[in-house]
């Protein structure tokens, strides 16, 4: 078949030889990029600390801003997707990473209050969003199948350790040459992600066939394909927990070190390294090796074990605020590896299950229920804080309660994935369901 196809598909050889091996290179400049563009994403987590006294920030209104972020990104998410069906991923990603840059220059000029930087954190979310789902697509259209979960596991590592890396950074920089002079520089990093993508990331043509289908398409593909609904479903809750632990592990960090005694540059500091180990270490570890074990033992097999170990992190991690410091070190390590594990797995199933020519609209309702999830979570997080330090209760119970919060999310992901376990034998080969797009080409 691949044959037939070579000879009547001018163009096909040069396209069949990228994901045959010369597709490496080009996956290496995206992920570089892509770490550069991403340097956003966890920043204001780390500033909470530092905003509390100049904005007079509350933990609702912290997480409100972490929430309107998400928010934004989730509307991107949606039009974004879509637009994959009928505009090439480069220019999409090139626009967005640098538009990111100018946004993060914009925040450390203009934001001054609350509401400048609710607005301007939106507008840095929106364009934020023009990032991710366009490299997915392209990991979709340039990897061979059969390495696919592992690259998507290795790009999802790169985007973890992108957002790590600056609640360290970050929270070394800001308490001594100030917060704005900091967000500078983050600025000016996501345009140098732009460059490197429009330089060193390959375009790939859009087939010609889908100036022939409409958005009909979309019903049958996506909305009415049961197993992509519970991956998507699944995906949701994953992502519950995900970004509610990672938008206040840093908080946490910085919190815990001060009723310990630490200065407060100091936690700071120390607080943003230690969650951006958890996140940054644990997150790329988890997410490399949960892609590479979809890839040989199953998707919803890999994802259901690790949402089953990080529901319980959930449970425990936060009532360990006053434990062992080793203890509480350990727990967030193995943390931030099981609460990441499970996502290659939900990007590389739809990728098996829907057809190409439906894979951006399916991106787009994984994003517009899942990243619901993400804007959310900081929100409910904060607001159970609030609600126990006005109930008078102990930090350790304040923390205990509104991590606990976040298990909702894995077991909700549990519940959806069971029936494609249990399944798995009546669902499409992954070869079938993704190659027959592919040759459309």
């Amino acid at each position: 078949m691949r044959s037939t196809i070579v000879a009547s598909r001018p163009g096909w050889r040069r396209r069949s030889s990228v994901r045959d091996g010369g597709w490496a290179s080009g996956f290496a400049a995206l992920c570089l990029g892509q770490f550069l563009a991403h340097q956003t994403s966890l920043t204001f987590s780390v500033l909470i600390p530092v905003l509390s006294s100049e904005w007079s920030l509350n933990s609702s209104q912290a997480g409100l801003i972490l929430g309107v972020f998400q928010l934004g990104t989730l509307a991107a998410y949606v039009a974004v997707g879509f637009l994959l069906d009928r505009i090439r991923s480069k220019p999409i990603m090139v626009w967005s990473g640098a538009l990111v840059g100018v946004g993060d220059l914009l925040f450390a000029l203009g934001a001054h209050d609350v509401v400048s930087g609710l607005a301007l954190r939106l507008l840095v979310g929106i364009v934020f969003g023009g990032l991710y789902l366009p490299a997915l697509k392209q990991i979709a259209e340039t990897v061979p199948l059969d390495r696919r979960g592992t690259a998507t596991g290795i790009y999802i590592a790169v985007i973890v350790l992108a957002y790590a890396v600056p609640l360290y950074y970050v929270g070394l920089l800001a308490p001594r040459i100030g917060w704005r002079v900091t967000m500078a520089g983050v600025g000016a990093i996501e345009l140098l992600g732009a460059l490197v993508m429009a330089w060193r990331v390959p375009s790939v043509p859009l087939p010609a066939m889908l100036k022939s289908l409409g958005p009909s398409r979309y019903i049958g593909d996506v909305l009415g394909n049961r197993p992509a609904r519970r991956v998507i479903l699944a995906y949701t809750g994953h992502n519950w927990e995900l970004f509610g632990m990672w938008g206040w592990l840093t908080p946490f960090m910085v919190a815990m070190l001060l009723a310990r005694g630490s200065v407060r540059g100091d936690a700071l500091a120390l607080g943003g390294m230690l969650a951006a180990s958890a996140i940054g270490l644990g997150g790329a570890v988890g997410a490399v090796a949960g892609g590479r074990l979809s890839d040989r033992f199953g998707r919803a097999e890999t994802a259901t074990l690790m949402l089953g170990v990080s529901l319980l992190c959930s449970l425990v991690f936060g009532w360990l605020f006053g434990g062992p410091l080793a203890l509480l070190i350990g727990i967030a390590l193995l943390y931030g590896i099981t609460s990441l594990a499970d996502s290659p797995s939900y990007s590389a199933k739809l990728m098996e299950i829907v057809p190409r020519h439906s894979l951006g609209g399916a991106f787009s309702l994984q994003m517009l229920t899942g990243w619901t999830a993400t804007a959310l979570a900081p929100l409910a997080v904060g607001i159970v804080l609030d609600l126990t330090k006005a109930a008078g209760l102990s930090p350790t119970a304040q923390w205990g309660w509104a991590f606990a919060l976040l298990a909702l999310g894995p077991l909700a992901g549990l519940l959806a994935l069971t029936p494609l376990r249990t399944r798995s034998a009546g669902l499409p080969r992954p070869a079938a369901a993704a190659d027959a797009p592919v040759t459309r080409r």
